[in-house]
């Protein structure tokens, strides 16, 4: 309401166009918050939720999959990934990969593979329980 307002004042004060709209810079400061602190996400998608995760530029697979819970990264076997881009080009509207697969863009990563901005992934990980005493 208060940008409309703004808007209505701008074009009584006689400002045409693109320059009587008014636009919130608030997605404009976080996303230059996000690039001078070197931040990215990834996602993790299941049945019930789709859940965005934030680190640091050039992290490896292994301690993103650590951010989730420290055991995956304790136990890391590979990631599968793909990009945001590539599945809703891909995906076709439904809800699973196999339409990204079918395309080429679904992929197997190791440990030393470096997370990028937009990576979808599933963490393959196995953690055994310790020994008792």
């Amino acid at each position: 309401a208060f940008l409309e307002e703004l808007s209505e004042e701008a074009k009584k004060l006689g400002l045409k166009g693109p320059q009587a709209d008014v636009k919130s810079v608030i997605p404009r400061i976080i996303r230059s918050g996000r690039a001078a602190l070197c931040l990215q996400s990834f996602y993790t998608c299941g049945p019930k939720e789709v859940r965005a995760w934030t680190i640091m530029k050039g992290t490896n697979a292994p301690q993103a999959a650590g951010v989730i819970h420290t055991d995956f990264e304790r136990g890391f076997i590979k990631a599968e990934v793909t990009n945001y881009k590539d599945f809703v080009e891909h995906h076709d509207g439904q809800p699973s990969m196999s339409k990204v697969k079918e395309a080429g863009k679904y992929r197997q990563e190791g440990k030393n593979y470096e997370m990028q901005e937009g990576d979808i992934c599933i963490f393959m990980h196995n953690v055994t329980a310790g020994k008792k005493k």
